[in-house]
């Protein structure tokens, strides 16, 4: 909605500031204390499982929102790739989420991992499990954050 408003200069990278802060910290932090809180609880109960799963996907489809929002009022483009920001899930979570987000993928298609350090161990992870049928290529490497496009192979090796 701010991206179409006719406000001039100032007005428009306030209300860009403005937004930007609220999306990246308290609805992430909200987000991200909600999965911790409720969805890790309720996860564990069968009657529970498949709403929590549903609740997580809408989730990464928020944080995955406000990460194009921010390219985009930063003034960048979207490389049409889903992003998944790991940064703040709790650690003993991440790799299931990423796997999870892997399985849902299309042969051919990719997404964008975000790390806070270069996820090595993931890597060694995704070739024990899945040998040459993923693609991972590094976009971004540090020193703060890792960028890595991970991908299901078109073609299976």
């Amino acid at each position: 909605m701010v991206t179409e408003l006719q406000l001039d200069g100032r007005a428009r990278a306030e209300a860009n500031a403005r937004l930007i802060a609220f999306a990246s910290g308290p609805l992430t932090e909200y987000l991200s204390a909600a999965d911790r809180v409720l969805n890790a609880t309720a996860a564990g109960a069968p009657a529970t499982r498949l709403l929590v799963r549903a609740l997580r996907r809408i989730q990464d489809a928020v944080l995955h929102s406000v990460d194009e929002l921010r390219m985009l009022l930063d003034g960048g483009e979207l490389d049409g790739a889903e992003v998944l920001d790991v940064r703040e899930i709790p650690h003993g979570t991440r790799h299931p989420r990423i796997f999870g987000r892997y399985a849902r993928l299309a042969p051919g298609e990719s997404f964008v991992l975000v790390n806070n350090h270069d996820p090595k161990p993931l890597r060694r992870e995704f070739t024990a499990t899945h040998g040459e049928d993923f693609t991972w290529e590094y976009v971004e490497s540090g020193p703060e954050k890792w960028r890595v496009r991970i991908g299901r192979a078109a073609v299976p090796a």
